[in-house]
Parts: C-alpha cells; sequence; structure tokens
C-alpha cells in the first residue's frame, strides 16, 4: 500500500514495478482543514484540465483507471481508516510526502511494517521540511534514506540510505526529480526486494541528529528566511531559486501581472548604487531584485495556484 500526497514521484514507479500495489491513500495537505477550499478547488481545476493534459491527472483518477482502491486521509484518527487498511491486507506500507505522523495502530497493521522514504541522509534534517532547511544551509549533498516507522520522528531503523550530490542553484523539481526519481526510487525498489526475501538491514539511528529538526516555516517567516544584508549573492540565488514556488521571500507580483509568479534566473555582480537591498525592479527590459553584491534576475509565469486564491477570495 502506498501513502502519499498526489501522483508522487514514488508513484508509477512502484505501480510498474514486480510488487502489487493493492491500495492507494492519499495524505492530505499540511493545514488541510484550514485551506479546504483551496484544495478542493485546486483539485477540480487540476481535473478538468487533465482532460487535455494527462500529466495533470490526479491520484484518485489514476487510482481509478488502475482499479485501485483509493482513500482520502486527513490522519490515523479518521473513522473507519483502520478497518479500511486491514481489509486491504497490505504486505507493506510505503510512505512518501506526508503531512502528519502515522499513529501506532496504523504503522504495525502490514505484517513486515512500514517504511518511509526521507530526503535527507538521516539522522541529519529530521522532520517534515528537511528542503528549506538544507537550501538555507547550502547543502548539496543531502542523500535520501529509506527506513521503518516507528513512534518517533524519521527515528526508525534505516534500510537502505545513499548521499546525492546537488548542484549550487538546483531548483527543487529537479532536486526531487534526482534524489527522490531516480536514488529514492532506486532505494525503495531495493528495500522492498530485500524485505520480500528476508534480508532487509536494519541499522539503529543516533537518538541525536548533527542538524537542528527541519521545521515548518511559521507564516510570518516566509519573508523573513533569507539574511539580504549578510550573505553573499550566490547565497541568496541558491535559496530563492530552490524555493521560489513557496518561499514568497520577493513581493509578488501585482496589477497586470498578479496571476503570475516570479522566476529565479542567473545573477550578476554589479554596483548597486541608487537601489535597495531586497528589493525588486525593472530595468533594461528586466526584472531583478538587488543583493549585497549585485543582481539577480526574475521573468514572470502564469501561476494556476495564484489564479485561484484569487477566484476564491
Amino acid at each position: 500500500m502506498i501513502i502519499t500526497q498526489g501522483v508522487s514521484r514514488i508513484v508509477c514507479p512502484l505501480l510498474s514495478s514486480n510488487h502489487q500495489v493493492v491500495a492507494v491513500l492519499e495524505s492530505a495537505p499540511r493545514n488541510y482543514q484550514q485551506r479546504r477550499r483551496l484544495h478542493h478547488g485546486y483539485g477540480l481545476i487540476r481535473s478538468v484540465l487533465s482532460v487535455v493534459r494527462p500529466c495533470l491527472q490526479t491520484l484518485k483518477q489514476l487510482c481509478k483507471q488502475k482499479k485501485l482502491p483509493y482513500r482520502f486521509m486527513t490522519g490515523s484518527h479518521d473513522e473507519g481508516l483502520e478497518d479500511w487498511i486491514r481489509a486491504q491486507n497490505p504486505d507493506v506500507i510505503v510512505v512518501f510526502s506526508m503531512s502528519q505522523l502515522l499513529k501506532e495502530n496504523i504503522f504495525n497493521i502490514p505484517k513486515f511494517g512500514t517504511i518511509n522514504i526521507h530526503p535527507s541522509y538521516l539522522p541529519e534534517y529530521r522532520g517534515p521540511a528537511p528542503d528549506i532547511w538544507q537550501y538555507y544551509n547550502m547543502e548539496i549533498n543531502p542523500g535520501v534514506t529509506v527506513h521503518y516507522i516507528d513512534s518517533g520522528e524519521d527515528t526508525g531503523d534505516i534500510i537502505f540510505q545513499e548521499r546525492t550530490p546537488i548542484l549550487l542553484g538546483k531548483k527543487l523539481p529537479d532536486k526531487l526529480d534526482k534524489l527522490i526519481g531516480r536514488t529514492g526510487v532506486n532505494l525503495i525498489l531495493k528495500a522492498l526486494n530485500a524485505i520480500q526475501e528476508g534480508n532487509a538491514p536494519r541499522v539503529t539511528q543516533s537518538k541525536e541528529s548533527p542538524t537542528l529538526r527541519a521545521r515548518n516555516l511559521k507564516p510570518g517567516e516566509y519573508n523573513q528566511l533569507i539574511n539580504w544584508e549578510n550573505w553573499p549573492i550566490e547565497h541568496v540565488w541558491h535559496v530563492l531559486r530552490g524555493t521560489e514556488h513557496w518561499l514568497n521571500e520577493l513581493h509578488q507580483p501585482k496589477g497586470f501581472y498578479k496571476c503570475q509568479s516570479w522566476i529565479v534566473e542567473d545573477y550578476e555582480r554589479c554596483d548597486i548604487s541608487g537601489y535597495k537591498i531586497g528589493e525588486v525592479y525593472r530595468g533594461a527590459g528586466k526584472w531583478f531584485v538587488i543583493c549585497k553584491e549585485g543582481k539577480i534576475y526574475l521573468s514572470l509565469k502564469f501561476d494556476l495556484k495564484n489564479l485561484l486564491i484569487g477566484l476564491i477570495r
């Protein structure tokens, strides 16, 4: 059984593997109860657009196409969830990109346990948001870990893990394509094969982590993460590129450009006299944001979520 959000990078590889997927649970996104209207509206638009663009297919639609049992879950406490999982009788549950921790009554159901794929080299960057803090710390060799789920947060016994170098300035989707789509998928299939053959390793993790907990940002922190006055331009550029779809560090486009979002391009060291650090400007036909050592260039792209938020509000 798979537990994930949307058609994540592990779904299709697992469906096409030699392991039988018996059911799929879709985990609600973080803050789902506060953002239900946005979530349902975005899902509806994706469902409509998927008719002409199959790449936008929802997880529910994919399961229907594959004739797989599907259920949406807001948490381990959902009424009837435990009975529903037991009825599917999974040997193993595979978790990736889940917004909350599973309770013991759920992760102990499969006879071979529940395993998780985490985008860090555990015990580094334990927690729900390793990507944020890896970009913040300019971590370019983060790694991936497949581990058993226990009652802690990313603390279960490690099955396999591998470091994966990431280039400076690699955007998050490209980073996850490499970390999860390649390295992570290979590790999860290797782990499932080892579990099936009865020789899966179990390496106990250190109780201590060399990094702080990879927590989610609080709402007021989303536009305060970058140290504009002190960071070199490469550091600012790396964080902006990696987090361009969700950080909102930059003032978002307004007026005619309201339904668009910033795309972070290249940077240039140059004189910034007359400009204010951290502000977005337009000159010589180009958009750019000012750093202490120069300019980071920007472009605009239509953003479906921005349009939806505007319609709902």
